[in-house]
């Protein structure tokens, strides 16, 4: 608007310029030798209106010139105003409002799944019920502050539950010294440690029972050499596995810690290898109340392993001194074919009444992805080259073929006073199958097969080959 009303106004001063040029070129073809007859009759009217014409082009011209500059002024604060204005977009990362000099961002984002699960089963247990379920349905706020302080926030409204999840602070001055504060995943699984819209899988394998899932604590962490070296160490409240924790009625507390190479992060074209390892130590007394000990559930979500527990003191299994995790653990991506293991250790010092023992349990597993339609693995999901968006370019997505296989064992010493050998498992051999199809990088559908193979301590134990048919259609943005 004000480029056409300044070209305007340009013309305009371009007229009156050339008509004060022809005016004053008219009086200079008058003869100054001829003085006007003292008779003569008065100078006609034309003369007049052509000596006062140079006076009003000139203020013309003036007024013209004072509101070009008005104008000016008034557009270099609409613009100094729109530049000051915070910045709002939407995009598939989510919404984001960010301050003129970035040094305030909020992003909302989030996710949702819809889950199938269908069983059968061979033995004389029946399996679990076929159920559609809402599997997570998790809103993201995130936040930064003065460009190096964060904030995240993530409840879960799936399963029929609320829980929160993720909700720390942080401070991140440089790649290499961050700090966290508050709740979020302790750093020691490596299958855990990836998004819940990362995984290959509808459901994480074996390794992930036996690491916690969220704790409270304090955590330095970042990466070095250019990203080759990552590292994270920290001190929880002490999540026993598998579980989420708010606090701590003990004051025993969990150190944890990890690092985790990537010899070949520099290049970008190299195959994305990574490998490390992580740990826990710390004590644990439970109560009649709080156990502190965990419970498993096989890539289906059913019930795998218990201690003991009914609520009295001579029948329940408490934590009773020190737990340790070890966790060796690595990957490989090299173009669409991908492969991640990982092994997990756990010692338990437990109490029944007046029996105790140090008991551990392990489990790994391997799992491989291939990418049928060529885009690259990644520890990260993947990113269709010709997403399903309606767009010309657009096509059909990405097509990814994964399979797995992993083994949780129990300690044998758990059988009979800490569990109970006729209904628990003593092994789990779980093998699976899927196919993914990305159709963006936001929306997913995933289908697994899944069969896990329970065997128990004695041949009296009462479990049955769990088959599972897993679906999920997953929308994030």
């Amino acid at each position: 608007m004000f480029a056409s009303r300044l070209i305007t106004l340009t013309l305009a001063v371009s007229a009156i310029t050339t008509i004060h040029a022809l005016v004053a070129a008219a009086q200079t073809s008058i003869p100054a030798s001829t003085p006007p007859a003292s008779n003569a009759a008065p100078a006609p009217t034309g003369v007049v209106t052509q000596q006062s014409a140079p006076a009003d082009a000139e203020a013309r011209i003036h007024a013209l010139e004072d509101r070009i500059t008005t104008l000016e002024k008034d557009d270099a604060k609409l613009k100094a105003a729109a530049a000051a204005a915070p910045a709002v977009s939407a995009t598939r990362d989510g919404l984001t409002v960010r301050s003129a000099d970035n040094a305030f961002t909020f992003r909302l984002r989030g996710y949702v799944q819809s889950d199938a699960r269908f069983f059968g089963a061979n033995g004389p247990v029946a399996p679990g019920s076929s159920t559609f379920l809402l599997r997570r349905v998790r809103p993201i706020f995130e936040a930064t502050a003065y460009k190096y302080f964060g904030l995240r926030l993530m409840p879960d409204f799936g399963n029929g539950q609320v829980v929160l999840y993720d909700a720390y602070a942080e401070a991140k001055p440089n790649a290499a010294l961050n700090l966290r504060v508050g709740k979020f995943k302790p750093p020691i699984g490596l299958e855990r440690l990836q998004s819940a819209t990362d995984v290959r899988f509808v459901e994480r394998g074996l390794p992930t029972s036996l690491v916690p899932n969220r704790d409270v604590g304090v955590q330095l962490y970042g990466d070095l050499a250019t990203s080759r070296v990552q590292y994270q160490i920290g001190a929880f409240d002490g999540a026993p596995d598998a579980a989420i924790v708010d606090g701590d009625p003990t004051t025993g507390k969990d150190v944890v810690g990890r690092v985790f190479f990537r010899p070949l992060a520099a290049s970008a074209s190299a195959p994305d290898l990574g490998f490390g390892i992580a740990g826990s130590s710390g004590t644990e007394q439970g109560t009649l109340s709080a156990p502190a000990l965990g419970s498993y559930k096989t890539t289906g979500q059913l019930a795998l392993f218990r201690y003991r527990a009914d609520g009295t003191a001579p029948n329940t299994v408490l934590a009773d001194g020190r737990r340790t995790r070890v966790s060796p653990q690595g990957y490989l991506y090299v173009g669409p074919v991908g492969v991640l293991a990982e092994y997990v250790r756990t010692t338990h010092h437990v109490r029944r009444a007046t029996n105790a023992a140090a008991l551990t349990n392990q489990a790994w597993q391997v799992s491989g992805g291939w990418v049928l339609t060529g885009e690259r693995e990644s520890f990260t999901s993947v990113t269709p080259d010709h997403p399903l968006d309606g767009s010309k370019s657009g096509g059909l997505g990405a097509l990814e073929l994964v399979a797995r296989y992993g083994v949780l064992t129990n300690d044998a010493n758990s059988f009979p006073t800490f569990a109970d050998p006729a209904t628990q498992a003593r092994r789990a051999r779980a093998a699976g199958v899927g196919l993914n199809w990305r159709l963006t990088r936001g929306l997913l559908f995933a289908a697994n097969f899944e069969r896990t193979q329970l065997d128990g301590p004695t041949t009296a134990t009462v479990r049955s080959t769990e088959h599972a048919v897993l679906t999920r259609l997953q929308l994030g943005f």
